[in-house]
């Protein structure tokens, strides 16, 4: 066995685009003040400790917190006792950008309170990738999977469409035990200091009778400035963050337990190392991905993306054997993380009668596009990242 096989190496994560990994957890209007070009985000033991003995505020607090009214307005009760809300923040993240009103920010994931990427998202996205390489014959047991559970659905028998997958991965890439991707290793990415990240905003494009259009709470929208806002916490392109990651052999070859990667994938990779490999399978994928988002964008007028995708195709094209790019995070959409970029109108009509939770059009979907907004402008699309292995 070569002796990589063993050999744990160190990623370079470099954010190209701003990446958000969380989306679960919403940090709630009261939880932070916006001043100038930051929000701050308020330590309540502390604001309790130092206001202590002022009874008043403490009951107004309390009862502003409790009844949720929307006209509840912290800063307002700081600014009423005059409290230096400064003296009392977790921490505070500079506005890229927003205009638009902050009611609820989407958190980063965090440990201790630094901003950090999982292992299991790298990987995660890694592996998600990596399905769409999978040879022909592979990806017609996700078509087959779909058409089981259309026919359940017809039949009125129950289906949860978040399992109608599961089979075909299970016949794909087996149990977790026999599974190739169990060689497969990656840490948990070094942290990132405040100044690393920042608060983005995030809008909705949706296509609407073949025009773009965009999501607002009253209807879908012409005007993008009046568009609804997704706010998020992110990491800023430029930054850089570190790990360990470790790809055996057999994640690649197999061996007598476990099929290997190689004989399951349309493109198989030329080089005998599995970095390597994993490396030019995951840019084969991501070039084909942005060259469709390229021609989705094009069609419907999209200037400003067309560029940012132009940008990354760039980039792609003048990687080393040792690196790719991959989208990761939240807002990054349905194409991004299944096996639906091959799928046809065909499919996404049985998917419709599969998955009665979701808005499914045929006709085109997904149809809805989340992308980062600047100073009022189209900016860019979020989760962009250029991986190296050394």
């Amino acid at each position: 066995m070569a002796a990589d096989s063993f050999e744990s190496k160190t990623y370079e994560i470099e954010i190209l685009t701003p990446t958000i990994i969380g989306g679960q957890d919403k940090i709630q209007s009261f939880e932070f003040v916006r001043e100038g070009e930051y929000l701050y985000f308020l330590n309540f033991d502390k604001l309790f400790e130092k206001n202590l003995f002022k009874d008043s505020f403490i009951e107004e607090l309390s009862r502003g917190l409790s009844s949720g009214a929307r006209d509840f307005n912290i800063k307002d009760i700081l600014k009423k006792y005059s409290i230096d809300f400064k003296k009392a923040v977790k921490y505070r993240l500079r506005l890229e950008g927003v205009t638009s009103h902050c009611k609820e920010v989407v958190a980063f994931v965090k440990s201790a309170g630094r901003f950090y990427i999982p292992g299991s998202s790298l990987k995660g996205a890694m592996r998600s990738s990596i399905t769409k390489a999978l040879s022909k014959n592979l990806l017609q047991l996700y078509e087959n999977a779909l058409s089981n559970a259309y026919q359940k659905a017809l039949n009125k028998s129950r289906v949860d469409s978040k399992f109608v997958s599961r089979d075909a991965d299970e016949k794909i890439f087996g149990t977790p035990y026999e599974s190739p991707f169990k060689y497969l290793k990656v840490s948990d990415s070094s942290f990132a200091d405040q100044e690393s990240a920042g608060i983005f905003e995030i809008k909705v494009l949706n296509i609407c009778s073949n025009h773009a259009k965009w999501f607002s709470r009253n209807g879908n929208i012409d005007d993008p400035s009046q568009a609804t806002a997704i706010v998020a916490e992110g990491l800023k392109p430029g930054v850089k963050l570190y790990g360990t990651i470790k790809a055996e052999k057999d994640l690649i070859e197999g061996n007598s337990a476990v099929k290997g990667l190689k004989e399951k994938l349309l493109t198989s990779g030329a080089s005998s190392s599995p970095y390597e490999f994993v490396a030019q399978i995951l840019s084969s994928v991501a070039k084909d991905y942005i060259q469709k988002e390229i021609s989705f964008y094009s069609k419907y007028n999209q200037k400003q993306i067309v560029s940012e995708y132009q940008k990354l195709l760039s980039i792609l094209n003048s990687l080393d054997k040792n690196q790719f790019l991959l989208q990761i995070g939240f807002s990054t959409g349905y194409l991004s993380k299944t096996v639906g970029i091959f799928f046809n109108k065909n499919h996404f009509e049985k998917l419709s009668r599969v998955d009665t939770q979701s808005k499914i059009y045929p006709d085109i979907f997904p149809k809805s596009r989340r992308l980062l907004f600047k100073d009022g402008n189209i900016w860019t699309v979020p989760g962009w990242i250029k991986v190296t292995i050394r």
